[in-house]
């Protein structure tokens, strides 16, 4: 191991799909266990989604770019926009104890990572917001 695995998609969600499949292509080719490789594809779709939704004003095109990570015991991922600054750890949790027709509209996909993830930091700086997420191979989702 030791690998790493970087590439950029266009702020669009036709660029989703395609990122998707050539970076669980690399998750298996690196035989990345399987609680970290679903963490790191559903990363990418989350993030990268709320990226396009909510963190450009304009219509033009921006780069995201994505880097993973791995160690002897862990997967790093890293993803870096130029969006509006928007940290994620400052989202309050969400009530899952309330009744789905009751409970507020969104915020469980960032819930989801956050609990799935060993740790999570978020940094704005430069004008680009940087959220990295650990997965440890020992641990389980």
């Amino acid at each position: 191991m030791g690998h790493s695995y970087t590439f950029e998609l266009i702020n669009s969600f036709e660029a989703i799909p395609a990122a998707t499949e050539g970076l669980s292509l690399w998750l298996e080719a690196e035989q990345v266990p399987p609680a970290a490789a679903y963490l790191a594809t559903l990363a990418l779709e989350e993030l990268v989604t709320n990226c396009i939704k909510y963190g450009y004003d304009d219509q033009a095109e921006h780069l995201i770019e994505v880097t993973m990570s791995i160690t002897e015991s862990e997967l790093v991922m890293v993803f870096t926009d130029d969006g509006h600054s928007f940290n994620p750890l400052e989202l309050p949790e969400p009530d899952t104890s309330l009744p789905i027709e009751d409970r507020a509209v969104g915020g469980l996909g960032i819930h989801m990572l956050r609990k799935m993830s060993d740790r999570m930091e978020y940094v704005y700086s430069g004008g680009k917001n940087r959220i990295t997420l650990r997965k440890s191979f020992g641990a389980q989702i």
